[in-house]
């Protein structure tokens, strides 16, 4: 006594049934849309890969130079170095507080 569970099985039986090859078809283009966009590995945040974490001690003279003196905006002297405007403010603050300790 062999009887299936279901009436429907014989569609899904391989290779011959409807469905089956119905769901081999689905697959393959599935298949074939994934090779030409592939996932996504890993997720970056904006910006340069390789960004610099500040600038040399010994430009930071002509930093100051540039935003104190000639007036550049902190947007575009950063640009210029490959730094966020936070890094030239600091770097302002920093050399204006030493200045300060010298003239006292």
């Amino acid at each position: 006594m062999s009887s299936s569970l279901s009436p429907i099985l014989y569609l899904f039986l391989a290779p011959s049934g409807k469905l089956y090859l119905k769901v081999q078809h689905l697959l393959a283009g599935d298949e074939l849309f994934q090779s030409s966009n592939p996932p996504l590995l890993k997720r970056r945040r904006p910006g340069p890969k390789n960004p610099n974490y500040g600038i040399p001690a010994d430009l930071w003279s002509t930093v100051l130079q540039r935003v104190v003196e000639q007036k550049e905006s902190l947007r575009t002297v950063a640009a210029a170095y490959g730094v966020s405007p936070e890094t030239i403010r600091r770097i302002i603050l920093h050399v204006q507080k030493q200045r300060g300790q010298q003239e006292a």
